[in-house]
């Protein structure tokens, strides 16, 4: 009996070890379930740190830069905001600033060539009697000479005339320049009249000697207007080079003084005129005898020939807009500035004129000036500066 006493008390033991051991599984069991569900839950952090370095080393550069770059995003499951990249603000278009209207051109005015060398230019003007131009060519032509010439449009259509231009163009190396349409004293008109009288002359020379020939030098009817920017700035337009004046007046003098006269650079005027053509057939042979070279005007300021093209169809351009011409006016000049100021001065009072305003600032227009400039409180100088002619023509 104690035997089968003390065997059951090891059984007992037995089935008691192995219900601890059952219930100790068990509570691993629940153990492991409510950390697996708080896992699940988000009770626990989803990263764990790793252990060792060897942990962190196991994974590549990509694969910890693609894990940073979850661990960084939102862990919410909202839809993401989206933050638009701001757009630069507008700025306001700048309003365009206002051209500024240039100045006028102001060319060169040729009183007289190089005086370097025994060369003088003979220039004829007008060009009314066809017969004696064709004589004074000869004379020039039999001394080896070359003639600058200065017809006048209406002029170029005579008969005989452009047959004797192209000779004295295109087989003797003459020049042919400008002197107005209707020998007109352009100073005296409106800016499109004024430049129609440049550009009709140009025209009519082109007819004449069928090419576009580009002319280099207006001379002005009396060389009066010099001074008239209007006229300068239409050159320039157009190409020109130069207002042509002269050193020695032929038409003015007797045969005697053009012979004393005689020195390098001269420029000389003449008209085809009886008397100029009788002068003419002395003085050029003389003027070669004593060594001296009948060149154009060209050759001698040193420029290059009248350029020659096709004859084309071109229309007259209009002048361009420029600054109004402020330059004080002095007693001896011919300008559109000055008839403006004339017709204004006798609308005021303080001019009497009989005719028409003649656009010469002569003595009598000073002292009108200088009247108006005391009524207005200015230095009464007789000269029509800037401030007075604002103040005269309304200029701003």
């Amino acid at each position: 009996m104690r035997q089968n006493h003390h065997t059951d008390r090891k059984g007992f033991a037995a089935r008691n070890k192995r219900i601890r051991r059952a219930a100790l599984a068990a509570l691993a069991l629940c153990l492991l379930c409510a950390a697996t569900a708080g896992l699940i839950h988000g009770n626990i952090p989803a990263r764990i740190a790793p252990e060792s370095a060897n942990d962190t080393a196991a994974r590549s550069p990509e694969a910890a830069q693609a894990s940073d770059a979850a661990d960084a995003a939102p862990t919410s499951t909202a839809a993401p905001v989206t933050t638009a990249t701001p757009k630069p603000t507008a700025q306001p278009t700048p309003e365009p600033e206002s051209e500024a209207v240039p100045e006028p051109a102001k060319l060169p005015v040729y009183y007289r060539g190089d005086a370097g060398a025994k060369r003088i230019a003979i220039t004829v003007d007008d060009c009314y009697q066809v017969a004696n131009l064709r004589r004074i060519v000869s004379y020039a032509e039999a001394a080896g000479g070359r003639l600058t010439l200065f017809p006048v449009g209406e002029n170029l259509s005579k008969p005989g005339m452009p047959a004797l231009l192209r000779r004295c163009a295109f087989e003797l190396g003459y020049e042919i320049e400008n002197h107005t349409y209707s020998h007109a004293r352009i100073f005296r008109l409106p800016e499109e009249e004024m430049a129609g009288e440049i550009w009709r002359q140009s025209a009519a020379l082109n007819r004449a000697l069928n090419a576009d020939y580009r002319q280099h030098f207006l001379r002005l009817m009396g060389g009066d207007g010099e001074t008239d920017l209007r006229i300068h700035d239409y050159l320039d337009q157009l190409g020109y080079r130069g207002i042509a004046k002269w050193s020695v007046s032929g038409s003015d003098s007797d045969l005697a003084q053009i012979k004393r006269k005689l020195a390098p650079g001269q420029i000389y005027l003449f008209h085809t005129t009886d008397g100029d053509t009788a002068k003419l057939r002395a003085f050029i042979p003389w003027a070669v005898a004593q060594g001296y070279e009948l060149v154009t005007m060209n050759a001698l300021l040193g420029l290059p020939e009248n350029e020659v093209s096709p004859l084309s169809e071109r229309t007259m351009p209009a002048p361009r807009t420029c600054a109004g011409d402020d330059h004080t006016l002095k007693v001896g000049e011919y300008t559109w500035t000055a008839l403006r100021l004339q017709d204004r001065l006798r609308k005021l009072g303080y001019l009497t004129m009989s005719g028409p305003s003649t656009g010469y600032y002569g003595a009598r227009t000073a002292a009108a000036v200088a009247a108006y400039q005391r009524s207005r409180g200015l230095k009464a100088t007789g000269r029509a500066d800037a401030a007075t002619q604002r103040l005269l023509l309304g200029r701003t």
